[in-house]
């Protein structure tokens, strides 16, 4: 399922794109936004596929493109280094510009042509933006190099100074790395900390024990516990991950 943000501050340009972008794609997931904050968000917490960005977002403002300064920091998202950007814009000294320093997919010149911008969506959505889960995780062990797939991580626990990685069905260990490096590393919406030295992976979660702050797993006979302070937090984001995996 591809997912689309749209960055246009005119109502009725927005909701023509958002058109456009359902005539190629009625099952895309679209994020249409006025303003550049709530885009920023978006882009965070998701993985988007298609940028579709207009220049000048704040036309009251002499000069105005902050449109472009929206899609230069896309560029330094690690996972957004190439992903598809169209430039949905009335300017023309720009272009050259942009083109070297964001590498747009494609610029397109307002008052846009419906069926061109229509075409280039159909290009564009091609393209799948990697997701985090899909990726490994590299360590040394004994001299060699080591990969763990996402996806197969089910919890980590830290213990004196080393992280014990659980797998789907193996186990690995790791020195002097802390569980802050490893959920930065990890840069995952799949996992959180339940307590100060555990990490789990909520897709692998089976049932909670809100009263005795017990967390049962998928496939395994193992417990973990969540930590009291921890608690409200980690059922926010249990909550919200149930909610948003129906919408991968």
């Amino acid at each position: 399922m591809k997912e689309i943000l749209i960055l246009e501050d005119k109502k009725a340009a927005r909701d023509a794109l958002i058109q456009i972008v359902k005539e190629v794609d009625p099952n895309a997931v679209i994020y249409a936004f006025a303003g550049e904050e709530e885009a920023y968000a978006a882009v965070m917490k998701r993985s988007i596929d298609l940028f579709l960005v207009d220049i000048i977002l704040h036309p009251e403002i002499m000069g105005d493109q902050s449109g472009a300064y929206f899609a230069q920091n896309i560029r330094t998202i690690e996972k957004y280094r190439f992903t598809p950007i169209v430039i949905l814009t009335s300017l023309y000294d720009p272009k050259m510009h942009m083109y070297a320093s964001v590498h747009c997919y494609r610029f397109i010149e307002k008052p846009f042509d419906r069926e061109k911008v229509r075409q280039t969506v159909w290009e564009a959505m091609k393209y799948h933006t990697p997701d985090k889960r899909d990726q490994n995780i590299i360590f040394h062990m004994d001299g060699l190099l080591q990969m763990i797939p996402v996806r197969e991580i089910v919890y980590i626990q830290s213990r004196e100074h080393v992280l014990n990685i659980t797998t789907i069905d193996d186990n690995f260990t790791i020195p002097n790395k802390s569980c802050k490096v490893m959920l930065e590393e990890l840069d995952c919406e799949d996992f959180t900390k339940c307590n100060r030295g555990t990490i789990v992976n909520l897709s692998y979660i089976k049932k909670v024990d809100s009263v005795n702050r017990y967390i049962y797993l998928k496939g395994s006979s193992d417990v973990l516990q969540i930590g009291s302070i921890m608690k409200k937090s980690f059922m926010d984001k249990l909550l919200k991950h149930n909610e948003n995996k129906y919408l991968r």
